[in-house]
């Protein structure tokens, strides 16, 4: 019955942080409020994994089932994939990270058993770990590296790929060593999650980043190599106006906050 209960309490809490926009400008604060109001079930939950590994596989199936048994449901294919979007970017945004801040040494377990059942149970619909440590940080890097990864993922290119190190050498080398690049990158980046969640609402969303690619990070990329450092933060600067423009005016299909 405990266990039963937890779990029904896990999936109030993902059910409750649905309702969370994820921006940077109430990302560490929205968090710092969940720890503090789930400070009880977190601790109750970092007793149950150590008590026993079946006890945390239980804990750790129960927001993926859920998940899982939400998206059968949805009427139509494109109901499906509008509604596993906002999953994925619960789980991965705030979900998993709380999560990962319970109190024992078997969080990161906990959490990584999550992903692998959620990938087990809805391989369409694959998600990667995340922790709270990783997204404060990441928004503190800039928002280069959010919307090009998203682009070179959909033209197939590795994390690690040339493109992606070269943007990545320009934001830290050179926009975060200048006021104006530096007031550009947190300006824009507050807007990015949402630019990228709602291009991939888009049937032709692998077509719209390889418009992105061809119109912006390409020519982006040579200016780089050219050494045309202020060159190329005008056209990354035309390719976020753009991206506003498109993507952030009124509210889309699918948004309801």
């Amino acid at each position: 019955m405990e266990i039963k209960r937890l779990q029904k309490e896990l999936t109030d809490l993902y059910r409750t942080t649905m309702d969370y926009e994820f921006r940077k400008a109430t990302y560490d604060n929205r968090m710092d409020s969940l720890r503090k109001m789930y400070e009880e079930l977190l601790e109750e939950t970092a007793g149950i994994c150590d008590r026993s590994e079946e006890a945390l596989e239980s804990l750790a199936a129960c927001v993926p089932e859920y998940v899982a048994g939400d998206l059968a449901e949805q009427p139509s294919k494109r109901r499906k994939e509008l509604r596993s979007l906002d999953h994925k970017m619960n789980m991965v945004s705030y979900f998993l990270p709380l999560m990962g801040l319970a109190p024992t040494e078997k969080a990161r377990q906990l959490t990584q058993r999550m992903v692998d059942i959620w990938n087990e149970k809805m391989p369409e619909y694959k998600i990667g770990l995340s922790t709270y440590e990783g997204i404060s940080g990441g928004f503190r890097k800039g928002l280069l590296c959010y919307i090009t990864t998203a682009v070179c993922r959909s033209l197939g290119k590795p994390d690690d790929c040339y493109e992606l190190t070269a943007l990545r050498r320009y934001r830290d080398d050179y926009l975060l060593m200048s006021d104006g690049g530096r007031k550009l990158v947190e300006e824009y980046y507050n807007i990015a999650p949402t630019i990228v969640k709602r291009i991939n609402r888009e049937k032709n969303a692998d077509e719209i980043y390889r418009g992105i690619w061809n119109d912006y990070l390409s020519p982006c990329i040579r200016l780089i190599e050219e050494g045309r450092n202020e060159e190329c933060r005008d056209v990354y600067s035309q390719m976020v106006r753009r991206l506003e423009k498109d993507y952030m005016t009124g509210q889309q299909e699918g948004d309801e906050r």
